[in-house]
């Protein structure tokens, strides 16, 4: 609509271009600040610019989300995703993480990345 590109979308509201173009694609749970930011940037309301939907989450969901967590978080460790996940099971982690998807889906996948491998770290003692 403005001709913006991701990157200079992302910059202007304060995000990465990785995370405007998982929401373009409808692949990423959105902060209500950031839909709060892009609303504003764009001159409307939040129930304009996005469409909610109040489906329960079926396992399949639950486990693309998984994935796309354990996949950013293997990228912030420097890790292949195999390892990755070998760790949060040894950490016991992935449970966590599943048991609390309700709560835990809300939060960016980059948000989530970031918090496990710490946990990652602090387990393995680095």
């Amino acid at each position: 609509m403005r001709g913006i590109s991701q990157t200079d979308l992302a910059l202007a509201v304060g995000t990465t271009k990785r995370t405007i173009y998982a929401i373009e694609v409808e692949n990423a749970d959105l902060h209500m600040s950031l839909a709060r930011k892009l609303s504003s940037f764009f001159g409307c309301s939040i129930e304009e610019l996005f469409i909610f939907d109040d489906r329960t989450h079926s396992t399949a969901d639950k486990a693309i989300w998984f994935t796309h967590v354990t996949r950013f978080t293997a990228e912030q460790r420097g890790e292949s995703v195999r390892e990755t996940v070998k760790l949060l099971e040894q950490t016991g982690l992935a449970g966590r993480i599943l048991a609390g998807y309700d709560v835990w889906h809300t939060q960016g996948y980059e948000y989530l990345a970031e918090m496990l491998a710490d946990e990652i770290s602090r387990y393995q003692g680095e």
